[in-house]
């Protein structure tokens, strides 16, 4: 039989986790008590946590909303990115590409300067765990963010914070993606990756606009590739990148339960699929029950596990130093569990 991976031990890379999405209910109350709000007044709450399941997207993205709106300050950002890279550095997250949503921010009032020495005191507070960010623009939030989200980026990269990508996220359908055909270039431009959000709440068609449109180097999430042949097998001859998250999948309703999730019938296929938490406490998990979970579902021994965060280090944006010390750590873990 082959060996069981300790997957406590796993050296660890992550693609697709939101650093809003990373904030706890408990910390939330507390961040809204310290603003002098009523929590259950201002947050999405079911009892003591965030509701499990949710109704749908909207749902969801109504208890983000309104615990993101919670961030109010500095002291608050650098709170939740220490807290947040600490937790990655428990769980052996070696290097993460974290999505934050600078525009919003912004639009809240925030000066960017403040943003960027926020995120770097608090990211950087955990040796042992290395973040690069994902600045993001929401298509339902309409093109003119996306443009001031490049121009944060240029400036986020000016400041010294590890910006790796430009990002799409938002509501599917919402605006459609050739309106934002402009964030290829500016990623190109600023030496940075390009990924968005596609095939989760929306169909097939899609990861086919993101392909087309965007020409992206990652596709967030793409589960509804499998209900259409033709997308499916465009995804695996491409070699396209596919962010699977289960627990967000079923607490969002996009499948019934781990046991429906189509993860299988991708790896099945051949399509590229890498593994993330997206919003680990709203959806109750983390990296590492996500890999325990995907570990069942393609019933991987120490080899497959290994070779999911290798794939996930390939398609990154890690810096070549990143990079060495990973594929070392994953070698030594793989040898030491043969």
């Amino acid at each position: 039989m082959p060996a069981l991976p300790d997957l406590a031990t796993l050296p660890k890379v992550e693609l697709h986790v939101h650093l809003e999405g990373t904030v706890s209910a408990a910390t939330a109350r507390a961040l809204a008590v310290g603003h002098g709000a009523d929590p259950d007044a201002v947050l999405v709450l079911d009892g003591d946590d965030y509701p499990h399941p949710f109704r749908d997207f909207a749902h969801f993205l109504e208890a983000f909303l309104a615990t993101a709106a919670q961030v109010r300050t500095p002291d608050d950002l650098r709170t939740v990115a220490a807290a947040f890279a600490a937790g990655q550095a428990a769980q052996r997250v070696r290097w993460t590409e974290a999505t934050f949503t600078a525009a919003m921010m912004e639009s809240r009032g925030w000066e960017p300067a403040a943003m960027w020495a926020a995120l770097d005191e608090g990211l950087t507070a955990a040796p042992g765990a290395r973040v690069g960010l994902i600045l993001d623009t929401p298509r339902d939030m309409g093109p003119d963010m996306g443009r001031r989200t490049a121009e944060l980026a240029a400036d986020a990269l000016g400041a010294g914070l590890p910006v790796v990508a430009l990002g799409l996220t938002g509501i599917e359908g919402s605006v459609h993606e050739r309106e934002f055909a402009f964030l290829r270039g500016a990623a190109d431009d600023l030496g940075l990756l390009l990924v968005a959000h596609a095939g989760e709440t929306g169909g097939p068609e899609r990861v086919t606009a993101v392909l087309d449109e965007l020409a992206v180097d990652r596709v967030a999430h793409g589960v509804a590739s499998v209900r259409d042949p033709e997308v499916l097998a465009r995804v695996v001859a491409e070699r396209v990148v596919l962010e699977v998250c289960p627990s967000s999948n079923v607490t969002l309703g996009v499948v019934p339960d781990l046991a429906s999730h189509p993860i299988r019938i991708l790896a099945d296929a051949g399509a590229a699929v890498v593994v993330g938490s997206d919003d680990p406490p709203f959806f109750a998990t983390d990296l590492t029950t996500e890999l325990a979970h995907v570990g069942r579902l393609l019933d991987l021994d120490v080899a497959g596990q290994a070779a999911l965060q290798r794939r996930a280090l390939v398609a990154s944006a890690a810096p070549d130093d990143v990079r060495t010390a990973v594929t070392s750590e994953l070698d030594a873990w793989e040898a030491a569990a043969a």
